[in-house]
């Protein structure tokens, strides 16, 4: 992964909070050195200030650049859904709010190079990381083309920000647990379908969103051949590897039993999928 600095402010300013689906909002930060500084699959860790405001920060994922005429990024922006108290107060910032943040932290996707059918796997709130990695891709050289965006939700209303994605010209297919938008099934159905009509050596997959959905995926790619890499969901409380609270299970040819702990936000949140232990 490229070095980026970490940054750490107590004094973020709220540019944009805009409801985009369902209890889902896009909000945009403006600082442009972390902007600059941010990479696709990175974090930041965002904590609300002032009376009453929850004591721990939330990590979310940089979902894309505020980018200004003369193509510099002066912010950027996250996705996030409401779940909680600290979201729900997030959702009610207005612009010319602060927060404070630190970050861009953990690393990166790789990049997709030249495969034919690039494939992105969201589920849900999963979707977040990916609209930056697809901008970045294309602005190194992929093919728009390529890429093909499987996203899953549980119904119609859940479906989060498909615009920038089609503006992009990335193909987009849609299945939802009750059959109110595109398939009735989820990302692995669109996914296997795929797998019959492309050869496994074709396909270079990304994947992010619930841990049984990413399971599921890594053994489907382990058992075909395919390379892929996951952006792993944990709480991530203190977001540099002190408080211990995101370890995930991992391969490990050096430890005696083959697998071992790394921490999500320290070691990922980007990790490759055969590298978890799912034995």
């Amino acid at each position: 992964m490229p070095t980026t600095k970490k940054y750490a402010r107590e004094s973020v300013p709220v540019v944009a909070n805009v409801k985009v689906a369902e209890g889902h909002y896009a909000m945009t930060l403006g600082d442009a050195e972390m902007a600059q500084e941010a990479q696709p699959g990175q974090f930041f860790e965002v904590r609300l200030k002032g009376p009453g405001a929850p004591f721990l920060p939330r990590p979310f994922s940089i979902y894309d650049w505020q980018i200004e005429k003369d193509a510099r990024k002066s912010g950027f922006k996250i996705l996030y859904k409401v779940v909680g108290k600290g979201t729900e107060a997030l959702s009610q910032l207005k612009p010319g709010d602060t927060v404070a943040v630190t970050g861009p932290l953990g690393n990166t996707f790789s990049s997709p190079d030249a495969a034919k059918s690039i494939m992105i796997l969201a589920g849900g709130i999963g979707i977040a990381p990916f609209l930056a990695l697809i901008r970045r891709s294309i602005a190194d050289g992929a093919r728009p083309e390529a890429f093909h965006l499987l996203y899953g939700a549980r119904t119609a209303s859940l479906i989060v920000e498909e615009k920038p994605f089609v503006e992009l010209g990335v193909a987009m297919e849609v299945a939802t647990d009750d059959g109110t938008r595109g398939v009735r099934g989820t990302v692995m159905d669109l996914l296997a379908r795929h797998c019959e009509l492309v050869g496994p050596d074709e396909i270079r997959a990304y994947a992010s969103g619930p841990t049984p959905m990413l399971n599921v995926l890594a053994l489907f790619c382990e058992k075909r051949g395919i390379r892929c890499e996951l952006s792993l969901e944990a709480r991530m409380i203190c977001g540099i590897g002190v408080c211990n609270s995101c370890a995930v299970a991992v391969t490990s040819d050096k430890a005696p039993d083959g697998w071992e702990y790394k921490l999500v936000c320290r070691d990922g949140p980007v990790f490759e999928a055969q590298a978890l232990y799912l034995k």
